[in-house]
């Protein structure tokens, strides 16, 4: 007879017993598990996780005690994570990667020559002759020469005793005849650079690497604003980043030599009572702000040559540190920026982060910016103007506050008025990866540089020998110091106690504290 089943002789039904087998297995091993995890919560030693499984309690009495449990745990989770994350930024640590580090890999910080005195006299008397012809009561220009003078509080430095009425009085007149017929608002910033001394009559001549180069190209010096209005910059885009051995401009004959016409034919008014002019270094991309803690701000001698040395130190971060907090680095990255730019056409650093603190401070208080300011640090500049002398009483009532920085504040008693009439600008951070520029000044008698330059070259000048001054700008030594920001201690070098003393021993605090004052702007490093 034809079997027409393939099922074996003595079981009916295979299939169906097999599923039937495979469910009572299954069925062992969840109630085994379940019958371990019973017995180990009525028997551990930690407490209260026996009322899980108490027979006694009911299933809301149950579920308030998993609540206890799970709120237990989350908060333990959180507490431990909060512990590491201190543990970790206490051994964040800067170590020293390289101390030869190649200066010619090193970028050319810019260098802003300011003349003492801010208003041309030449200028200005063009200005008021052309004042003096747009006046109705026809004025004599000497009068408008006079009010011109004026404009110097506009630079928050040399205070003149004149009435606010006064200030008014003559911006009506600016108001009405000194503004053009396509511009809405009285343009501060073009009649200050129209006053400013030219970068054409202040430097005679150049040399870079030895060699004499055009003193106004593109990539030697342009007039640029900087916190003392308008002043000629060496390298505003950064050129000089990577160089090769022969221009790595270190020592005094082949670095940046300067010859400038220091003369007092056109003075007509200081922003400060020296008898000099005033150089800044600073970083390419960082607005040239001496209150805001990166540039570098010497006052030098007329009638001498004056030798700046450049030291160059570079921190940059492991970028496994992005993976903590900006606060807990104490730095930011280059991605993280974006939290602050908001659309702005600006590079983050430190310093721009607090000029950009103060010109919020400055529009919020006295409704106008500073013509200097860079306003490409600002998102929204729609219905903002520049600051005219009406504004003046107001720039100079707040002048203590804005010179005065906060990026942290810890409460202690008797500090409560200082901390409210400083500037507190707490979003404020260095960069993780930066270059950082000191500076050491020597200067001699201009007779040594008369002596070793041939006829030509002083002719060329076109000076006095007692109207010029020489600027020497080098690196003092060919290579810098290169730091990187590491975690000193990692997870398995914690548990390590041979581990944790070893990396103890490359700890290099890095404190950043910054003080601008007045008189005091320093970046202390220890």
């Amino acid at each position: 007879m034809k079997s027409t089943s393939n099922a074996i002789w003595w079981i009916k039904s295979p299939k169906k017993a097999e599923k039937w087998a495979a469910k009572k297995r299954k069925q062992s091993v969840g109630s085994t598990f379940s019958n371990d995890m019973t017995n180990l919560f009525r028997n551990i030693s930690m407490h209260a996780y026996g009322k899980l499984v108490d027979r006694t309690l009911n299933i809301w009495e149950k579920l308030i005690w998993l609540a206890v449990h799970v709120t237990t745990m989350i908060a333990l989770v959180m507490i431990l994570a909060l512990i590491w994350e201190q543990f970790v930024a206490q051994y964040i640590v800067i170590n020293l990667y390289n101390p030869l580090y190649p200066i010619e890999s090193v970028a050319f910080p810019s260098i802003s020559i300011c003349s003492n005195n801010r208003i041309s006299y030449e200028a200005a008397l063009a200005h008021a002759k052309e004042l003096s012809r747009k006046d109705p009561r026809q004025r004599d220009p000497e009068y408008f020469l006079e009010h011109l003078k004026f404009f110097i509080n506009l630079y928050q430095r040399n205070d003149l005793e004149v009435s606010g009425e006064t200030y008014s009085n003559f911006q009506e007149f600016l108001d009405i005849y000194d503004t053009s017929e396509n511009e809405t608002f009285y343009n501060t910033r073009k009649v200050a650079e129209l006053l400013s001394p030219s970068c054409s009559n202040l430097i005679r001549s150049c040399k870079l690497s030895g060699l004499d180069i055009d003193c106004f190209s593109r990539e030697t010096f342009q007039k640029s604003l900087t916190s003392y209005g308008f002043c000629c910059t060496f390298n505003t885009g950064n050129f000089y980043q990577n160089r090769n051995i022969r221009d790595r401009l270190v020592n005094t004959d082949m670095g940046l030599t300067v010859v400038l016409n220091t003369s007092h034919k056109d003075d007509f008014v200081s922003v400060l009572k020296v008898d000099g002019y005033i150089v800044i270094v600073h970083n390419p991309e960082v607005f040239a702000d001496t209150t805001s803690g990166e540039s570098r701000e010497l006052f030098l001698t007329y009638g001498e040559e004056s030798f700046l040395a450049l030291h160059a130190l570079l921190v940059f971060t492991d970028p496994s540190l992005s993976s903590f907090s900006p606060i807990t680095r104490k730095c930011y990255f280059e991605n993280e920026f974006s939290h602050y730019e908001m659309g702005s056409q600006w590079n983050y650093s430190f310093s721009n982060c607090i000029t950009r603190c103060r010109i919020r401070s400055m529009v919020a208080l006295c409704n106008c910016i500073p013509f200097y300011m860079d306003t490409k640090l600002l998102i929204e500049t729609d219905g903002v103007i520049y600051c005219t002398l009406q504004h003046v009483p107001c720039l100079l009532s707040y002048k203590f506050k804005w010179s005065n920085v906060l990026t942290h504040r810890k409460l202690l008693p008797g500090l409560e008025r200082a901390y409210e009439e400083a500037l507190y600008c707490p979003e404020c951070l260095p960069g993780c990866n930066d270059i950082q520029y000191e500076v050491s000044l020597m200067a001699l008698p201009i007779d040594r540089f008369i002596a070793g330059s041939t006829a030509t070259e002083l002719n060329a000048t076109g000076l006095d020998f007692e109207e010029m001054s020489v600027l020497r700008v080098y690196f003092d030594e060919p290579h810098a110091k290169y730091y990187t920001r590491v975690v000193g201690n990692t997870w398995y070098e914690a548990m390590s106690p041979h581990g944790l003393k070893q990396s103890r021993q490359y700890v290099l605090t890095y404190e950043r504290t910054i003080s601008v004052t007045t008189d005091t702007r320093a970046i202390k490093q220890r």
